[in-house]
Protein backbone atom coordinates (compact mmCIF):
# COMPACT_ATOMS: atom_id res chain seq x y z
CA UNK A 1 0.00 0.00 0.00
CA UNK A 2 1.41 3.41 -0.93
CA UNK A 3 2.45 6.12 1.95
CA UNK A 4 -0.03 8.50 0.84
CA UNK A 5 -3.22 5.47 1.24
CA UNK A 6 -1.72 5.17 4.98
CA UNK A 7 -1.98 9.08 5.15
CA UNK A 8 -5.11 8.89 4.12
CA UNK A 9 -6.74 6.38 6.60
CA UNK A 10 -4.93 8.26 9.45
CA UNK A 11 -7.07 11.62 8.26
CA UNK A 12 -10.11 9.69 8.08
CA UNK A 13 -9.82 8.31 11.14
CA UNK A 14 -8.53 11.47 12.75
CA UNK A 15 -11.94 13.26 11.23
CA UNK A 16 -13.89 10.47 12.71
CA UNK A 17 -12.53 11.24 16.34
CA UNK A 18 -13.00 14.93 15.74
CA UNK A 19 -17.03 14.56 14.99
CA UNK A 20 -16.90 12.31 18.16
CA UNK A 21 -15.36 14.84 20.26
CA UNK A 22 -17.05 17.35 18.79
CA UNK A 23 -20.56 16.07 19.81
CA UNK A 24 -19.74 15.34 22.85
CA UNK A 25 -18.63 11.16 23.17
CA UNK A 26 -16.48 9.67 25.60
CA UNK A 27 -13.27 9.45 25.37
CA UNK A 28 -12.93 5.87 25.20
CA UNK A 29 -15.62 6.08 23.12
CA UNK A 30 -13.43 8.05 20.49
CA UNK A 31 -10.38 6.05 21.25
CA UNK A 32 -11.94 3.06 20.36
CA UNK A 33 -13.83 3.85 17.01
CA UNK A 34 -10.49 5.84 15.53
CA UNK A 35 -8.48 2.55 16.34
CA UNK A 36 -10.66 0.46 14.63
CA UNK A 37 -10.33 2.82 11.75
CA UNK A 38 -6.60 2.81 11.88
CA UNK A 39 -6.85 -1.17 12.18
CA UNK A 40 -7.63 -1.10 8.82
CA UNK A 41 -4.45 0.10 7.51
CA UNK A 42 -3.50 -3.31 9.27
CA UNK A 43 -0.16 -1.95 10.29
CA UNK A 44 1.23 -3.35 13.93
CA UNK A 45 0.67 -0.22 15.62
CA UNK A 46 -2.06 2.29 15.22
CA UNK A 47 -2.83 4.44 18.47
CA UNK A 48 -5.24 7.43 19.24
CA UNK A 49 -5.08 8.84 22.23
CA UNK A 50 -8.20 11.60 23.00
CA UNK A 51 -9.28 14.14 26.03
CA UNK A 52 -11.44 16.73 25.75
CA UNK A 53 -9.14 19.27 24.00
CA UNK A 54 -7.09 17.15 21.79
CA UNK A 55 -6.85 14.10 19.48
CA UNK A 56 -3.77 12.27 18.98
CA UNK A 57 -3.00 9.76 16.26
CA UNK A 58 0.13 7.19 15.15
CA UNK A 59 0.30 4.63 12.41
CA UNK A 60 3.45 2.84 12.12
CA UNK A 61 5.29 -0.37 10.49
CA UNK A 62 7.88 -1.85 8.55
CA UNK A 63 5.95 -0.97 5.71
CA UNK A 64 6.94 3.23 6.76
CA UNK A 65 9.97 5.11 6.48
CA UNK A 66 8.54 7.31 9.77
CA UNK A 67 5.28 6.67 11.46
CA UNK A 68 2.32 9.24 10.44
CA UNK A 69 1.58 11.39 13.64
CA UNK A 70 -1.76 13.45 13.45
CA UNK A 71 -2.51 16.04 16.17
CA UNK A 72 -6.00 18.05 16.04
CA UNK A 73 -7.44 20.54 18.12
CA UNK A 74 -10.80 20.27 19.47
CA UNK A 75 -12.17 23.85 19.95
CA UNK A 76 -15.55 23.40 20.01
CA UNK A 77 -18.06 21.06 21.91
CA UNK A 78 -21.97 20.79 21.69
CA UNK A 79 -23.68 17.85 22.40
CA UNK A 80 -25.08 15.97 18.74
CA UNK A 81 -25.84 11.74 19.91
CA UNK A 82 -26.96 11.17 16.54
CA UNK A 83 -23.72 12.12 14.99
CA UNK A 84 -22.11 9.60 17.86
CA UNK A 85 -23.91 7.10 16.64
CA UNK A 86 -23.94 7.66 12.91
CA UNK A 87 -19.55 7.55 13.24
CA UNK A 88 -19.95 4.72 15.17
CA UNK A 89 -21.74 2.72 12.46
CA UNK A 90 -19.61 3.93 9.56
CA UNK A 91 -16.95 2.62 11.88
CA UNK A 92 -18.74 -0.79 12.24
CA UNK A 93 -19.44 -0.70 8.27
CA UNK A 94 -16.14 0.01 7.44
CA UNK A 95 -14.07 -2.70 9.36
CA UNK A 96 -16.61 -4.88 8.37
CA UNK A 97 -15.84 -3.94 4.63
CA UNK A 98 -19.25 -2.91 4.05
CA UNK A 99 -18.01 0.21 2.84
CA UNK A 100 -14.58 1.21 1.31
CA UNK A 101 -12.35 4.23 3.25
CA UNK A 102 -13.82 6.43 0.44
CA UNK A 103 -17.19 5.70 1.11
CA UNK A 104 -16.53 6.05 4.80
CA UNK A 105 -15.12 9.49 4.46
CA UNK A 106 -17.79 10.70 2.10
CA UNK A 107 -20.19 9.84 4.97
CA UNK A 108 -18.52 12.01 7.91
CA UNK A 109 -17.77 14.66 5.49
CA UNK A 110 -21.53 14.38 5.45
CA UNK A 111 -22.07 14.88 8.97
CA UNK A 112 -19.59 17.83 9.04
CA UNK A 113 -22.00 20.11 7.44
CA UNK A 114 -23.43 22.47 10.14
CA UNK A 115 -27.04 21.29 10.36
CA UNK A 116 -29.05 20.45 13.35
CA UNK A 117 -31.75 17.15 13.76
CA UNK A 118 -34.41 19.80 14.68
CA UNK A 119 -34.69 23.66 13.76
CA UNK A 120 -34.32 27.00 15.72
CA UNK A 121 -38.03 26.81 16.50
CA UNK A 122 -38.37 23.34 18.01
CA UNK A 123 -35.40 23.97 19.99
CA UNK A 124 -37.14 27.30 21.43
CA UNK A 125 -40.23 25.68 22.24
CA UNK A 126 -38.36 22.45 23.59
CA UNK A 127 -36.66 24.69 26.11
CA UNK A 128 -40.02 26.79 26.96
CA UNK A 129 -41.61 23.26 28.00
CA UNK A 130 -39.09 21.96 29.52
CA UNK A 131 -38.60 25.23 31.99
CA UNK A 132 -42.76 24.65 32.74
CA UNK A 133 -42.39 20.84 32.79
CA UNK A 134 -39.84 21.29 35.53
CA UNK A 135 -41.52 24.38 37.74
CA UNK A 136 -44.67 21.80 37.55
CA UNK A 137 -42.67 19.07 38.47
CA UNK A 138 -41.84 21.13 41.34
CA UNK A 139 -45.27 21.85 42.86
CA UNK A 140 -45.71 25.35 41.42
CA UNK A 141 -48.74 27.18 41.43
CA UNK A 142 -50.51 28.54 38.47
CA UNK A 143 -49.08 32.47 38.80
CA UNK A 144 -45.06 30.54 39.03
CA UNK A 145 -45.59 28.82 35.87
CA UNK A 146 -45.99 31.80 33.72
CA UNK A 147 -43.44 33.95 35.77
CA UNK A 148 -41.21 30.67 34.65
CA UNK A 149 -42.47 31.49 30.82
CA UNK A 150 -40.92 34.56 31.09
CA UNK A 151 -38.10 33.35 32.68
CA UNK A 152 -37.71 30.75 29.90
CA UNK A 153 -38.20 33.83 27.49
CA UNK A 154 -35.10 35.79 29.10
CA UNK A 155 -32.96 32.59 28.76
CA UNK A 156 -33.41 32.37 25.24
CA UNK A 157 -32.72 36.09 24.74
CA UNK A 158 -29.32 35.55 26.48
CA UNK A 159 -28.57 32.96 23.71
CA UNK A 160 -29.05 35.28 20.89
CA UNK A 161 -26.41 37.79 23.37
CA UNK A 162 -23.79 34.48 23.26
CA UNK A 163 -23.73 34.25 19.59
CA UNK A 164 -23.59 38.40 19.42
CA UNK A 165 -21.12 38.43 21.53
CA UNK A 166 -19.06 35.22 21.14
CA UNK A 167 -19.62 34.27 25.31
CA UNK A 168 -17.83 30.98 25.81
CA UNK A 169 -19.76 29.23 28.49
CA UNK A 170 -18.38 30.39 31.69
CA UNK A 171 -19.29 33.64 30.95
CA UNK A 172 -22.73 32.60 29.48
CA UNK A 173 -23.66 30.93 32.50
CA UNK A 174 -22.91 34.06 34.85
CA UNK A 175 -24.77 36.56 32.29
CA UNK A 176 -27.80 34.12 31.67
CA UNK A 177 -28.54 33.69 35.47
CA UNK A 178 -27.67 37.13 36.32
CA UNK A 179 -30.52 38.73 33.82
CA UNK A 180 -33.32 35.69 35.30
CA UNK A 181 -31.88 35.91 39.00
CA UNK A 182 -32.56 39.98 39.11
CA UNK A 183 -35.59 40.41 36.82
CA UNK A 184 -37.74 37.80 38.42
CA UNK A 185 -37.67 38.57 41.78
CA UNK A 186 -38.19 42.44 40.51
CA UNK A 187 -41.71 40.98 38.86
CA UNK A 188 -42.90 38.92 42.20
CA UNK A 189 -42.23 41.77 43.94
CA UNK A 190 -44.32 44.36 41.73
CA UNK A 191 -46.91 41.57 41.72
CA UNK A 192 -47.05 41.24 45.43
CA UNK A 193 -47.91 37.65 46.39
CA UNK A 194 -46.00 36.51 48.70
CA UNK A 195 -47.18 33.08 47.43
CA UNK A 196 -45.24 33.17 44.75
CA UNK A 197 -41.71 31.30 45.51
CA UNK A 198 -38.76 32.34 43.76
CA UNK A 199 -36.82 28.90 44.15
CA UNK A 200 -38.85 26.71 41.70
CA UNK A 201 -38.84 29.54 38.98
CA UNK A 202 -35.38 29.62 39.27
CA UNK A 203 -34.42 25.54 39.84
CA UNK A 204 -36.60 25.20 36.96
CA UNK A 205 -34.68 27.55 34.68
CA UNK A 206 -31.16 26.21 35.43
CA UNK A 207 -32.20 22.69 34.56
CA UNK A 208 -31.20 23.10 30.71
CA UNK A 209 -28.27 25.13 31.23
CA UNK A 210 -26.61 22.36 33.83
CA UNK A 211 -23.93 20.62 32.23
CA UNK A 212 -25.65 16.54 33.08
CA UNK A 213 -24.24 15.28 29.95
CA UNK A 214 -19.88 16.29 30.72
CA UNK A 215 -20.84 15.39 33.67
CA UNK A 216 -22.18 11.81 33.22
CA UNK A 217 -19.22 11.40 30.48
CA UNK A 218 -16.64 12.30 33.10
CA UNK A 219 -17.81 9.42 35.31
CA UNK A 220 -18.20 7.01 32.80
CA UNK A 221 -14.38 8.16 31.22
CA UNK A 222 -13.10 7.45 34.80
CA UNK A 223 -14.61 4.10 35.34
CA UNK A 224 -13.09 3.12 31.95
CA UNK A 225 -9.98 3.66 33.70
CA UNK A 226 -9.16 7.01 31.49
CA UNK A 227 -8.71 9.31 34.60
CA UNK A 228 -7.39 12.03 33.05
CA UNK A 229 -9.96 12.36 30.16
CA UNK A 230 -12.62 11.75 33.40
CA UNK A 231 -11.74 14.02 35.82
CA UNK A 232 -11.20 17.10 32.75
CA UNK A 233 -14.79 16.47 32.03
CA UNK A 234 -16.23 16.42 35.56
CA UNK A 235 -13.90 19.90 36.26
CA UNK A 236 -15.67 21.82 33.13
CA UNK A 237 -19.13 20.82 34.09
CA UNK A 238 -18.05 22.12 38.06
CA UNK A 239 -16.66 25.22 36.31
CA UNK A 240 -20.33 25.62 34.47
CA UNK A 241 -22.10 25.41 37.95
CA UNK A 242 -19.99 27.39 39.44
CA UNK A 243 -20.91 29.93 37.10
CA UNK A 244 -24.41 29.27 37.48
CA UNK A 245 -24.38 29.78 40.86
CA UNK A 246 -21.88 32.96 40.60
CA UNK A 247 -24.62 34.54 38.16
CA UNK A 248 -27.48 33.44 40.36
CA UNK A 249 -25.85 35.42 43.20
CA UNK A 250 -25.42 38.16 41.69
CA UNK A 251 -28.46 38.81 39.91
CA UNK A 252 -30.58 38.66 43.87
CA UNK A 253 -27.93 40.96 44.57
CA UNK A 254 -28.88 43.49 41.98
CA UNK A 255 -32.14 42.86 42.44
CA UNK A 256 -32.37 43.33 46.00
CA UNK A 257 -30.31 46.44 45.53
CA UNK A 258 -33.08 47.66 43.04
CA UNK A 259 -36.30 46.94 44.94
CA UNK A 260 -34.87 48.68 48.02
CA UNK A 261 -34.09 51.89 45.83
CA UNK A 262 -37.53 51.72 44.61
Amino acid sequence: MPIKDYKYIAEVAALAGIIMLESNAECYRVENTVSHILETSQLPTAEAFANTTGLFITLDGPELPQPISLVKRIKKRSTHLSRIHAVNQISRDLTASCISIEQAHQRLLGLTVDKTDYSLKWHHYSLLLLVLSFTILLGGNMMEVVLSFVAALLLLLTNYLKDWLKLNDFIFGIVATLIVAAVIPILIHMLGDSDISFDKIIIAVLMPLFPGTAFTNGFRDSFKGDYGAGLAKILEALIIAVSLGVGVALGLFLSKGIIAWV
